[in-house]
């Protein structure tokens, strides 16, 4: 073999293998890209009130909606409201806290009106977790017009909003990624061409 086949060999690795890696850099941008549109339209989506994403806290509508899950919920009318829907509510008990149960009985009318402290326009109702032995203790009245209904639940999504909720998660989420924007930025501003390196 002459010095120059020897030459062409050696070099034929790393230029065989640089189309691999420049195909896996644009499909690792393609999907960074993609999951950065989708997150900013939720976030538009759930900013316009088109919908709202619910985490679910704890394993009471377990195994369909486990704790760290994430509720995709949509908006409905009262009058869609029927027994069966898994919808957000705040808890009578703590106005602070909401729940995504599901719904076991929708008062009619002619029924509210016998409940104490029901008025007309209130929606008023019985909720159950799937995972609890027992219906909810209260039935619930809901005064907006509009209710959340749960439409589709994703899986472990629902953990990094639970956990921004503690505010040291807060401020190291935000410390870290601020550190990464910087860092990237300094790589774009300091990596030379290829070209340039050869």
């Amino acid at each position: 073999m002459s010095s120059t086949d020897r030459s062409d060999a050696v070099v034929s690795g790393p230029v065989a293998s640089r189309p691999v890696v420049t195909g896996l850099r644009r499909l690792l941008g393609l999907v960074v890209a993609l999951v950065a549109i989708a997150g900013v339209a939720v976030f538009v989506a759930s900013a316009l009130g088109v919908v709202r994403l619910v985490p679910v806290l704890s394993n009471s509508m377990a195994p369909d909606m486990p704790v760290g899950s994430l509720a995709v919920t949509l908006p409905v009318d009262q009058a869609a409201v029927r027994a069966g829907d898994v919808i957000v509510f705040t808890d009578p008990d703590v106005p602070e806290r909401r729940v995504i149960h599901r719904v076991t009985l929708v008062y009619s009318e002619a029924e509210a009106a016998e409940l104490r402290g029901w008025s007309p326009g209130l929606l008023a109702l019985t909720t159950k977790g799937d995972n609890n032995p027992q219906a909810d203790p209260w039935i619930v009245t809901i005064a907006d017009q509009r209710i959340w209904r749960e439409e589709s639940v994703v899986p472990l999504l629902g953990w990094p909003s639970i956990a921004l909720a503690q505010p040291q998660a807060r401020f190291a989420f935000f410390a870290i990624g601020g550190a990464l924007v910087v860092g990237a930025v300094l790589v774009v501003i300091w990596r030379r061409p290829a070209e340039v390196r050869s």
